[in-house]
């Protein structure tokens, strides 16, 4: 699940970053609308004179977005939606909670979060799972007390410790 929760804030965060805020004075009449857009907001047609023109102009930049996107991409938001629609409440407050987080990051901690999950990626099923293991059996102080220690490390404390844990496992 916890691949899922993670993927989904990867690609939230890359939809956000993508999405610049976009303005615009006066709403658009639903006619005025491709009929591509049209077919993509087709669940929003009753509600769409009463949306606000900035969250209207939105929706239409994440329509042309979506047709841009191969099928494959398509595919796997779609999963996502869905997965995160059939989380328990509590569950999918706590990953929205998350992106928000991700989306106040500076640049620079969004890059290196993204290094560090392609990294993790990159690593054996059996070693991720030990990995998912000892982080979900830490208490949260002890976890705030991993993150704080990870933050304050420089690169090289921190290249020297993943040596340490690799010497570990083999």
């Amino acid at each position: 699940m916890h691949k899922y929760i993670l993927n989904a804030l990867v690609l939230a965060a890359a939809l956000a970053l993508a999405n610049p805020a976009v303005s615009q004075d006066k709403p658009v009449d639903w006619n005025s609308l491709s009929a591509t857009e049209q077919q993509q907001l087709a669940s929003l047609k009753t509600k769409w004179p009463e949306l606000p023109a900035e969250r209207q102009a939105k929706l239409r930049e994440n329509a042309k977005r979506w047709s841009q996107m191969s099928p494959e991409q398509q595919a796997r938001i779609k999963q996502n939606r869905e997965r995160m629609q059939a989380m328990p409440p509590e569950q999918r407050q706590r990953l929205q909670a998350r992106q928000k987080q991700f989306r106040d990051m500076t640049p620079e901690q969004r890059r290196q979060m993204k290094q560090a999950y392609r990294k993790y990626r990159e690593l054996p099923p059996e070693q991720q799972r030990r990995m998912r293991e000892r982080f979900q059996n830490m208490t949260p102080e002890q976890r705030q007390q991993l993150r704080k220690r990870l933050q304050d490390m420089t690169p090289e404390q921190r290249r020297k410790l993943r040596e340490q844990r690799q010497q570990r496992i083999d």
